[in-house]
């Protein structure tokens, strides 16, 4: 075995399925969202408005933010499996924020929602070669409020930039299979 061998085995394709694609992103997603809230907490936001920071309503947006950045990485790499992943996905996140105890209410149009806030993410991110228009945009959503903040504008950048870096190259990690069909059990022998 020489060293070329080793380089090659360091980063093994996993083999899943798109609904394992889609559970490991739904992870991700899961994660990523508590590292935001946990950020936006630590720069001020838990005690400028309490009443925002602790609802439903915030914890759904940063969701969608987070996980708008891993749709924007997916779409690239996966082909024709894209939407059969990005279906997957979105109810693998729907039952991970049920089980998070979002309120039902606050699921109420759930799928419209999320494609309304991912074109509108999607127009920012075109809007500039800069992400502070994505920065804006999700902090007006995630804050509830229309008024600007620089500070927290440029932390959601970053906060792209950084993610959709780390996120590069995903489709690359995975090897998709799909599932064989079960034969039926074998009933009695004559």
């Amino acid at each position: 075995m020489g060293w070329s061998d080793l380089i090659r085995r360091r980063h093994p394709r996993v083999k899943t399925t798109v609904v394992g694609v889609a559970a490991a992103l739904a992870e991700a997603i899961v994660e990523s969202t508590n590292v935001l809230q946990s950020r936006l907490g630590d720069e001020g936001f838990a005690w400028t408005d309490p009443a925002r920071a602790n609802t439903d309503e915030c914890l759904l947006e940063c969701a969608m933010f987070e996980w708008f950045l891993r749709d924007v990485a997916m779409s690239y790499g996966f082909g024709s499996q894209t939407e059969a992943i990005r279906r997957a996905l979105a109810g693998r996140v729907l039952i991970d924020l049920q089980r998070s105890g979002v309120s039902s209410a606050c699921l109420d149009g759930f799928d419209g929602r999320c494609r309304e806030r991912f074109a509108e993410y999607a127009e920012a991110l075109g809007a500039s070669a800069s992400l502070q228009p994505l920065g804006d945009r999700a902090w007006r959503r995630i804050s509830g409020r229309e008024e600007p903040s620089e500070r927290m504008t440029m932390l959601l950048a970053m906060r792209a930039s950084g993610e959709l870096v780390a996120l590069r190259g995903l489709a690359g990690n995975y090897r998709l299979v799909e599932l064989q069909a079960v034969p039926p059990p074998v009933t009695g022998r004559e």
